[in-house]
């Protein structure tokens, strides 16, 4: 009797050795979720923040040179209010209540513009000097997307120099303007998902066939990152360096294809799989010839089993 209760003790104890391995056999074979959701969605968000910013920032720019819809129907916030009863302190305040232009998004909420101001002169800098630096205050900028409903709202200040000066208004071409800018946002996404990112690049303009476009570059380095544009905590919690390698080129005004890059690379750095964005190519991934707008953007990375993986996104 004793013998047998041994023998069936050995058994339950190999039966449960067995499981064991075989649960732990299974849990080690199994694929890693893939990344591609993820990925996608980095992209995504840091595309629509720095478009939402660059915009911004050219529609206070519009507002400043006084330039009005006669020049070009998205020169100049629609829907939008200009509140100028403080320009002699150098404040101007936009206020959005509605469609863009072109009708592909939706905006409110506050920008106010602030031009350098000496109280001891009462005087104000014009955005046209070399060097002059204005700042933007975000109050609520909320952009919602019409196409598929999804909200991106600012808040917080960006901070822009004209560092040769001149105006967009009176540009000419081979001689352009370059604007560095400062940013600190405070992001909330549709999700809820709050966010603090900033942003360092400089902005080249240039005029072609009566097209204004820009050319964007990262500016700063971080630790051992350099021509890095933008960093932060993305939604998946990680986070994130963004370089520019290739400069970023984009039409701005009098052309199509607006705020759609044309070329460029950047790269998602510190992230679990560094990502390489690659913008202006077609629903192959191929670059578009010159002259042709893009259908969007490639990424480009590596997963968790060293496969390289390829996605295509639209604008």
């Amino acid at each position: 009797m004793k013998t047998k209760k041994i023998m069936k003790s050995l058994l339950v104890a190999a039966a449960i050795g067995l499981a064991f391995t075989a649960c732990k056999k299974k849990s080690d074979t199994t694929p890693a979720i893939d990344d591609a959701a993820q990925q996608a969605l980095s992209a995504s968000d840091q595309s629509r923040v720095e478009t939402e910013s660059n915009q911004s920032l050219d529609e206070a720019n519009a507002a400043l040179d006084g330039i009005s819809s006669t020049r070009s129907a998205t020169s100049f916030p629609c829907n939008a209010t200009v509140d100028s009863s403080a320009k002699a302190t150098g404040l101007i305040k936009l206020h959005y209540n509605g469609n863009n232009c072109a009708n592909t998004k939706s905006r409110t909420g506050e920008i106010d513009i602030q031009l350098p101001y000496n109280s001891s002169t009462n005087t104000v800098t014009r955005w046209s000097v070399a060097g002059s630096t204005i700042t933007l205050t975000y109050i609520n900028f909320k952009v919602t997307y019409l196409s598929d409903n999804k909200s991106l709202t600012f808040n917080g200040t960006h901070s822009v120099t004209n560092v040769n000066g001149g105006r967009l208004i009176n540009i000419t071409a081979g001689n352009p303007i370059v604007h560095k800018v400062r940013a600190n946002m405070q992001l909330t996404f549709d999700d809820g998902t709050q966010r603090t990112w900033s942003a360092a690049r400089t902005r080249t303009f240039s005029i072609a066939n009566n097209i204004i476009s820009t050319q964007i570059t990262g500016d700063t380095t971080i630790n051992s990152y350099t021509n890095v544009s933008m960093w932060g905590i993305n939604r998946a919690g990680e986070s994130f360096v963004i370089s520019i390698t290739t400069p970023v080129v984009e039409n701005i005004l009098g052309g199509t294809c607006l705020y759609e890059p044309l070329s460029g690379v950047r790269v998602h750095r510190k992230i679990t799989r560094e990502l390489t964005v690659t913008y202006g190519v077609d629903a192959s991934g191929n670059p578009v010839a010159t002259g042709t707008c893009p259908y969007g953007f490639r990424l480009n990375w590596t997963n968790a089993q060293g496969v390289a993986k390829q996605v295509i996104k639209q604008y």
